[in-house]
Order: structure tokens, then sequence, then C-alpha cells
């Protein structure tokens, strides 16, 4: 038996980090609605309010998981901000060459019916890129996903994106916005979304924590880790119905490598918990994996 979470490993300087969750109806072309939840109601919201060399932003990103192991990945980054990020209206695209999307002030797009795999390593160059001190690293991500990925992504050239509420620990806000793909079709892929919202906690490790699970579930339960995102250390969490001989809890990287043993042999019955510190382990996306005899 196998059982998976997903772990963002993160360096926290120079940045306000959240966790939350991003969600709308889309409409047109293809049809769907977005939660960004993924395996057993696991909230992958994440943002960053990030000061760069030349300028300031706001990041927001986000994975679904739809049917037959298919996932819809959002992405929305509002540039030239004020840090930390205050309430306004920004319109979508705001200022810039729109034949230039790396210009625009506001810029959405959304990939739906992505391969599980594929979003995976996306989301970790993602991760990966916003750790960035300026925005050099940002741009080179997007240049690749623009020029790569133009038949899978819509990009946002109408609408308007509002943040109402924006304190030390919250940010609120929503939008609606008309997305096209770059790409020539005919007639022309077009979404529309009317209700998105989004709700962002600022991640301090100090505040977060969740009390220690005492009831044991009918089957081994891999819990999600916590904090996550983290900086430089996570707690992970899983339960076991019985005595386990042989139980191994590993690390995997986005490449399939296993990249450390967090823990192998025979455990009682109950609720375990260990920590995992990723200092000299690059930023990114980890999955953490539980292993019982019952492969």
């Amino acid at each position: 038996m196998k059982k998976i979470v997903l772990l963002l490993a993160c360096s926290l300087s120079a940045q306000n980090s959240y966790n939350g969750q991003i969600t709308f109806d889309y409409n047109g072309t293809v049809n769907g609605s977005f939660s960004s939840m993924t395996q057993d109601s696991i909230s992958s919201g994440f943002a960053f309010n990030q000061i760069g060399e030349d300028t300031s932003y706001f990041l927001m990103a986000s994975i679904t998981e739809q049917d037959n192991d298919e996932f819809d990945l959002f992405i929305a980054i509002i540039q030239d901000t004020t840090f930390p990020i205050q309430p306004r209206i920004w319109d979508i695209p705001g200022s810039g060459d729109e034949d230039n999307p790396l210009s625009l002030e506001t810029i959405l797009i959304l990939m739906p019916g992505l391969d599980s795999s594929f979003v995976v390593e996306i989301f970790g160059l993602l991760t990966d890129t916003t750790n960035s001190s300026d925005s050099l690293a940002l741009n080179d991500f997007l240049s690749d996903i623009f020029l790569e990925l133009s038949d899978d992504l819509y990009l946002g050239l109408g609408g308007e994106l509002e943040i109402t509420n924006a304190t030390d620990s919250l940010i609120i806000g929503n939008f609606n916005s008309t997305l096209f793909k770059p790409v020539f079709h005919f007639p022309p892929h077009i979404l529309s979304i009317n209700n998105g919202e989004f709700i962002f906690n600022q991640l301090l490790v100090t505040e977060l924590a969740i009390p220690k699970q005492d009831i044991i579930p009918r089957s081994a339960k891999l819990y999600p880790a916590y904090p996550n995102p983290f900086n430089p250390s996570t707690i992970i969490q899983f339960s076991i119905a019985e005595r386990a001989q042989d139980i191994s809890l590993l690390l995997y990287d986005v490449n399939g490598r296993n990249v450390e043993t967090i823990y192998s042999g025979p455990l009682d019955r109950g609720t375990h918990e260990f920590p995992w510190y990723a200092k000299g382990y690059s930023s990114g996306v980890y999955f953490a994996v539980l292993k019982t005899k019952k492969n």
C-alpha cells in the first residue's frame, strides 16, 4: 500500500508567503470548476508578495485535480505593485504590450486538463522561481511557458482583478476575465471566468500547528505535512491501524528520485510524527510516500 502527500520546500527571505484557496468556474471552449483541491481535499493554493531588484510583484498559483488523473493549473501575477501589497483594482492585462505577454501588468494563465506528471513538474519549477531575489528567474519560467506550452494555455486579455482586503495575515480578493489561447484556432478558443475568488493566510511558522491525532483509522493514512510550504523543516504525520513489521517513509523529488529515507522499520499502531529537515536540498516540490508491507 502507498500513500502520497505533496510538500513545497521554499526559502522565505525577502517575501511574504501565503497558503490558501482559489475558486472559480470557467466556461467556453472547455468547461470546468476550479477549487484548489487535490487528493483527500488538500488545498494546493499558495502566493508570494516579493520585492525584486527592479519591481515588486504578487503571484498566486494553484492546481485542481480533475477526473482521469488530469489537473488544471492556474497562475496569476501582478507586477509593479507596492510592498506589501495593498487593496486596489487591476485591469487585465493592464499596461504593457499584448504581443509580449511578459510585459503585461496583470498576467492570468489557466491550463486545463494537464497530465499529472506534467503539472507536478511545472508546479515544482514555479515554486523554485518564486524564491529568486529578482524577477529574472520568474521571467525565464514564464518565457518557457509561453514558448513551449502555448497550445495548452489560456491567457487573460480582459477583465479585472481586485484585492479587497490585505492585512498582516490575510489577503482576500476576486477576479473576472476573458481568456484566449495565444495560438491560432478557428474559431478562437475562449474561456470566461465570472466568479473568481481567492483567500490566503500568511505563513507564520510559529502559528502553524495541529493537535495530535488520537483517532486511529481503519487503514494507513498519511496526513498533510505542516507547515507546508516550509523553511527549513516540516512535520510529516501518519497513522496506521495495526502494528507494521516493515514500514517506510520516503521522500521523492519531481524526477522520481528517492532523495531520503526518513524512517524504515517496525512501528506500533497509532499516530506517528517525523520531522524532515530540508536544509541542503533545493527549493521545489517533493513527495512524501508511506509504504507498508501491502504494496
